[in-house]
């Protein structure tokens, strides 16, 4: 075995390229007719094992490129056999100067090292990653649905979103089609998927508490005004005396989720059979069907803008999180001032979650310990406030009202790389808009 590394001239075809951390190895027409024309100009680093063999530890590329263009000798250095972890770790570096490594190769030599015993701390610092990339990658090839995304060319992030819902073969369908078909409203959709799971853990155990307490469990809500059904809320109930209801008195339960989250309304399961008294009555003939579908319209859609703000304003989170501000963002900033000043105070209100998008904290305190650091750009602070001022401007009936303020800001948002989920693009499609919004495009040159 060679004790120093010598540099010998090797027929390709008789070295044995050991496993590789990239899948594919990129052979364009292009690099292969390089390496017809001109060789292999840079030396493949392999190793010469005691039976003889030389096995190749960075140049699997240039190997393989060799063989295709019909080479008869490339340069090798060879050297001594490196520990396995170390060689996958020089593999990725060399590889990524090289070619960018797919998200799938590099979460394939996190895997491999993982493996060897080598804990997600060593695998970053040796791989100059993330931990917690590396982690997110270790737990996405841990599970089979989630490693198979990332096989078929999905991202680490979206691969690991699909690991939250493996359990959820309808989910990942959807998640899968998304990310091919409509990657700009994958995390929108994720997100909504979230909120429906916790929802819906949130009524399950309501529903168990409420079981328990023996309460009949309502599958429509009786206090909508075309509520056909046999029950009746206890606050509209009165004794055949006239007495009102109390709590106590309540046999059923609607249990839903409204703005502020769990919503139980008491109610009697059928309250003439009780020889109760309701007050007042439903309107003649109940809900069109066309009003059904309006007011579906208007539950799905409260729903989505909930969803929505979770990722938009993750997007700021990073968005001011950047060393430097976003272009024209000093453009946007008097934009705000000259034309939206009436919502200025609500951001003067709202310091809690200027602090919470700068990722500084939740509260007063944290803002301004944030604003004093000698470090802090009060330019960032600034655009951090305007911003602050059309969050707390929106709420989830802002779909609805489409206000040009709104519209401005999401359409900004998007000129800075935000993907606008289905319901914010109704407020950027407004049909009775007369004039369109006029933004800075984000490919434009700052101003002096």
């Amino acid at each position: 075995m060679n004790a120093a590394p010598t540099l010998e001239l090797l027929d390709p075809t008789t070295l044995t390229v050991d496993t590789n951390v990239r899948k594919d190895a990129g052979l364009t027409k292009e690099f292969v007719a390089s390496i017809k024309e001109h060789g292999v100009l840079v030396p493949v680093v392999a190793h010469r094992t005691e039976d003889g063999t030389v096995h190749v530890l960075m140049g699997q590329r240039r190997t393989l490129g060799a063989i295709e263009a019909g080479a008869a000798t490339i340069p090798v250095l060879v050297g001594a056999t490196p520990e396995e972890a170390e060689r996958l770790a020089t593999q990725v570096v060399e590889n990524d100067h090289r070619s960018a490594l797919t998200d799938g190769d590099r979460a394939d030599a996190f895997h491999q090292m993982s493996l060897l015993g080598v804990s997600a701390s060593v695998i970053a610092r040796k791989m100059g990653a993330k931990k917690a990339v590396v982690e997110t990658a270790l737990k996405v090839k841990a599970n089979a649905t989630a490693a198979q995304a990332l096989d078929q060319g999905l991202t680490l992030e979206q691969s690991a979103v699909i690991e939250e819902f493996a359990d959820d073969p309808d989910a990942v369908a959807l998640l899968e089609r998304l990310a091919t078909e409509n990657p700009g409203n994958f995390a929108h959709r994720a997100q909504q998927l979230r909120d429906e799971r916790r929802n819906n853990a949130l009524i399950a155990e309501a529903c168990a508490e409420a079981a328990a307490k023996g309460l009949t469990v309502l599958d429509e809500n009786p206090s909508y005004y075309d509520y056909k059904g046999p029950a009746a809320t206890i606050s509209s109930l009165t004794t055949a005396e006239g007495e009102r209801l109390s709590e106590a008195d309540a046999d059923a339960v609607y249990i839903g989720i409204g703005y502020s989250g769990l919503v139980t309304i008491l109610a009697v399961a059928d309250w003439k059979a009780r020889g109760l008294r309701k007050d007042g009555k439903a309107p003649a003939g109940g809900m069109t069907d066309e009003e059904k579908a309006a007011r579906r319209e208007v539950i799905e859609n409260n729903k989505a803008m909930d969803s929505a703000e979770v990722v938009r304003r993750d997007f700021v989170k990073t968005l001011l999180s950047r060393k430097a501000l976003p272009k024209n963002a000093q453009k946007f900033i008097a934009h705000t001032i000259a034309h939206s000043s009436y919502i200025l105070t609500k951001a003067l209100n709202k310091t809690e979650l200027t602090a919470e998008l700068l990722g500084t904290g939740t509260g007063y305190g944290e803002f301004k310990a944030y604003v004093d650091k000698p470090t802090t750009k009060p330019e960032t602070v600034t655009l951090a406030m305007m911003i602050t001022a059309y969050e707390a401007n929106i709420d989830r009936t802002s779909w609805r009202s489409r206000s040009t303020d709104t519209r401005y800001y999401i359409t900004q948002l998007t000129a800075w790389g935000y993907e606008a989920s289905d319901v914010e693009k109704i407020i950027l499609t407004d049909p009775e808009s007369e004039t369109e919004e006029t933004t800075e495009s984000a490919a434009e040159p700052e101003a002096d």
